[in-house]
């Protein structure tokens, strides 16, 4: 083997080992809640965990999967729509824009989604198309999915706040959400205004220690500029709006199938709980919320379902949660692996591996450039 060769491979098996770290790191947490769950040494069925988990009507999880299947969907149009702004439209084929972006789903379950970051690689090897503008799209991809998330938990407060039973969670959220709401308006602000922008750049050159991500940052407000123009943002926003809304479907099936009846109120408040959960899950850098959805979700059930309801039991709010968490967040990881595997010659190509290599010496130099003064 020659060298390049071997450095392909090692480079390539850095990011495979992160993917696998994460594997093990949500094994391990999944452990955890297995063992919180255990009482004096066995699995504790009187708190009707297993019991409830046993029961659940199998024919509902055909719509919770279809609503997964839905999000996917809307993903794609994301994606596929991103990168297009770009330039890569043209370039490269529907079902190959496809394949890249199913497959990267697997690569959430790297600590912090670092190896997320490769489906700029993996479009650079099939367009040509730089990876430094590759990168803001899956940065974006996040971005406007948070947009809609925070868009409708706004809404919901402000048009049905009350319906909602917050309880304990009411003032703290309204801060949160609305404080959300204002800090997101503002940047997209100063996105679209570029002398306001560098205004704001240039006071991070000033300013020390944060100084070092000056550089970094026009870079990347450069390669992100046109995607984060109003023109792409508010309709990417509106198929956020869409993922979300087809989530918490999904929940309010895995409800229905627990026992509880389909209403307006039922959906305010699983759309609420999600929106929640999956910040605090995203904010845990823990791979894809590993444990961090299941246990917030089951929280945030009984604090705000069981309140009002009596057949949200610690039990089901548990089940509730461990179900959601598979087919919310492992579902689409386990299709993603299985594009992967089915289609790795396609994929894990010469062109791939020899952009991956350029891409980690190109990252290298910059990390071991000296901080500016």
């Amino acid at each position: 083997m020659t060298n390049t060769s071997q450095q392909q491979v090692s480079v390539w098996r850095k990011y495979r080992n992160q993917i696998f770290l994460g594997l093990i790191m949500i094994l391990g947490v999944y452990i955890v809640l297995l063992l919180l769950l255990d009482n004096q040494g066995q699995l504790s069925d009187s708190e009707g965990v297993l019991e409830t988990l046993q029961n659940f009507p199998v024919l509902y999880l055909i719509p919770v999967m279809l609503c997964q299947v839905l999000v996917m969907f809307f993903r794609f149009v994301e994606w596929h729509y991103l990168i297009g702004v770009i330039g890569a439209h043209g370039k490269i084929s529907v079902f190959d824009s496809a394949v890249i972006h199913v497959s990267g789903f697997t690569m959430v379950v790297s600590p912090g989604k670092a190896a997320e970051l490769l489906k700029a690689v993996f479009l650079k090897a099939k367009t040509g198309i730089p990876i430094a503008s590759g990168m803001p799209v899956v940065i974006a991809e996040r971005i406007v999915d948070g947009i809609a998330v925070i868009a409708i938990m706004a809404l919901t407060l402000l048009l049905a706040g009350d319906s909602l039973f917050l309880g304990d969670y009411d003032a703290a959220s309204r801060v949160i959400i609305f404080g959300s709401s204002a800090v997101i308006i503002a940047g997209l602000i100063v996105v679209q205004i570029q002398p306001l922008a560098y205004f704001f750049l240039n006071l991070i050159k000033r300013l020390p220690i944060i100084n070092r991500i000056h550089e970094p940052l026009v870079t990347f407000y450069e390669s992100s500029r046109e995607i984060f123009k109003l023109k792409h943002v508010i309709p990417m926003s509106i198929v956020g709006v869409g993922i979300y809304a087809s989530s918490s479907l999904g929940f309010v099936v895995v409800l229905m199938g627990l026992g509880f009846d389909l209403s307006w109120q039922l959906f305010l408040q699983t759309t609420f709980i999600l929106g929640v959960t999956s910040a605090i899950a995203a904010l845990s850098f823990v791979p894809n919320g590993a444990g961090i959805a299941e246990a917030s979700n089951t929280v945030m059930l009984t604090g705000i379902i069981g309140a009002v309801n009596p057949l949200m039991t610690l039990a089901v709010a548990t089940s509730a949660a461990i179900i959601q968490g598979f087919f919310h967040k492992w579902f689409r990881v386990l299709v993603g692996l299985a594009v992967a595997i089915i289609f790795r010659n396609r994929l894990f190509d010469e062109n791939f591996e020899q952009e991956l290599m350029s891409y980690e010496q190109e990252k290298t130099i910059h990390e071991t450039m000296p901080e500016p003064a």
